[in-house]
Order: structure tokens, then sequence, then C-alpha cells
């Protein structure tokens, strides 16, 4: 990992410790997440919606329903997360795991590379495009 120095702007190497202590950010801030999405049902309906897309469009976006499926999957509700959106609960678990496993990235100094990072986002980009347009041929039916 690099950052840029401040004084500076120049990249610098980063710091050992560094890569350890954005691993539990991230791990507390999930915990936080998954804290709050357990304590707060969000609400249903277009008025009460996040997403711009579909604010502009009145249509759902490919993440739409993220959020009511992560909450219901923190309320222990399978069921009714996998309802809201079929990809929260597989991609939630890929993420835990994710996180599990890079303390055995971080020991062996392994960096993802760019070729890596377009794949992952391809092979996630496929089922969120075909979530999409089921839902949009749906709406369309």
């Amino acid at each position: 990992m690099t950052g840029v120095d401040a004084r500076d702007g120049t990249l610098r190497a980063a710091a050992p410790g560094d890569a350890w202590r954005t691993w539990a950010l991230a791990g507390a801030a999930a915990l936080l997440a998954w804290a709050v999405l357990a304590a707060w049902t969000p609400p249903e309906g277009e008025a009460w919606s996040v997403c711009l897309f579909r604010r502009v469009t009145h249509l759902p976006c490919a993440t739409c329903g993220m959020t009511r499926a992560l909450s219901a999957l923190a309320h222990g509700d399978l069921r009714a997360s996998l309802a809201e959106h079929p990809l929260a609960a597989p991609f939630a678990a890929e993420a835990a795991l994710l996180w599990l496993l890079a303390p055995l990235a971080l020991r062996r100094g392994w960096r993802p590379s760019a070729a890596w990072t377009r794949g992952w986002l391809l092979v996630h980009a496929a089922p969120l495009l075909a979530v999409w347009i089921a839902r949009l041929a749906r709406l369309a039916g």
C-alpha cells in the first residue's frame, strides 16, 4: 500500500501497521453498520428511497433493495432478505469471508493487481445486471 506525503505530495510506502489499521477499521465499520441495520428497519416505498436512479426514473436500479435485504439479514430473516434482493446474502457472506482471510494476505504481502480487481468487479457486475434485467422484465410484463 502506498500513501501520499502531506508535505510535498509525493507517494510513499505505507507503514506496515497501516494495512492492519485499515483492516481493523473495516471490521469495526462493518460491525457498526450491522448493528444499525439490526436496530433499524428501512421504510419501504419510492418516497423513502435513497437511490437517485429510482427517484429520477421511477425504476429500480441493480442494487435497489440491498439496504432492506441487509437489514432483514441482520434481523435474521433470510427469506425476507432474499425477497428484497437475492444477492445481499451472498455478497454479505463474501465480504465477511474476505475480511476473515485478509490477515493471511497481509502476512504474505499479497496485494490485488489491477487485472485481479477488474475481474472481481466483472464477476460481481454480471449477477447484478441479471437481477436488474429480471426486475425490469417483470415490471414490463
